[in-house]
């Protein structure tokens, strides 16, 4: 049985259809890509998945339980974690209780959930009693991801966590991404930086006007006609990928 399934998913916003009967099937263990132009759907099936906006049909689960309508929290709680684009922190708290805010979703005892985060800071290579106004983007972006795993999700969603990084900032990324899913979390990213994609991924998902116009390897998937078309504009080369 897939961990996370997605049958079938369409999203009307009125008479306009962002999404179109799309499906993904992610085991335990895979990292998956969502990409796509702007506009193309992929955040709103993202946003379906996570549980911030209830599909107009098709059917979503985890696990088997079945998640369709059910609210951000109830995704939250299942195992469900997302980022945002945009990282949210509480400017005036520490690192550390920022962290803590996602510990309290399973451990209601305040020195267990101290503990918890403390191990997170570790691993994501944060200072715990940094303020968070303090930290400059990439800092944000760990911080965003570091109180999403905090939550112990079993799926977690990333929202371009990894863009507006310089080079090397992203090598430290695409680095705890891959710390982090060796830990055992199952992962889908929405990414418009190819590098990304080409490096951490096995399996991607191409959106077009609300449809999955393409799925496979990242290697099939820049091969593919209609996504060079619609997305990359030319054939993506080794050459095109920085080390």
């Amino acid at each position: 049985m897939p961990l996370l399934e997605a049958t079938d998913v369409s999203k009307t916003f009125g008479s306009f259809r962002a999404v179109s009967g799309a499906s993904l099937s992610l085991d335990q263990g895979e990292i998956v890509g969502l990409i796509g132009p702007n506009g193309a759907g992929k955040s709103t099936f993202f946003n379906c998945l996570a549980g911030d906006m209830p599909p107009s049909a098709g059917r979503i689960t985890l696990d088997g339980i079945d998640l369709t309508y059910a609210s951000a929290d109830v995704h939250a709680r299942a195992g469900i974690g997302r980022t945002f684009q945009v990282p949210a922190t509480f400017e005036d708290m520490s690192v550390l209780d920022n962290v803590m805010v996602g510990a309290f979703l399973r451990h209601a005892h305040r020195d267990e959930a101290r503990a918890r985060a403390g191990r997170i800071v570790s691993l994501t290579g944060l200072r715990p009693d940094q303020r968070a106004r303090s930290l400059g983007t990439p800092g944000r972006k760990r911080l965003e991801i570091a109180r999403v795993l905090a939550t112990e999700p079993r799926v977690m969603l990333l929202d371009e966590a990894l863009a507006g990084l310089t080079p090397g900032e992203l090598q430290e990324a695409i680095a705890l991404v891959r710390k982090i899913h060796e830990t055992g979390v199952t992962i889908v990213i929405v990414e418009h930086i190819m590098e990304v994609i080409m490096t951490l991924t096995r399996r991607v998902l191409v959106f077009n006007q609300g449809h999955v116009i393409a799925s496979g390897t990242p290697e099939e998937v820049v091969r593919d006609e209609q996504v060079i078309e619609a997305y990359l504009g030319r054939p993506f080369r080794r050459e095109d990928r920085r080390d």
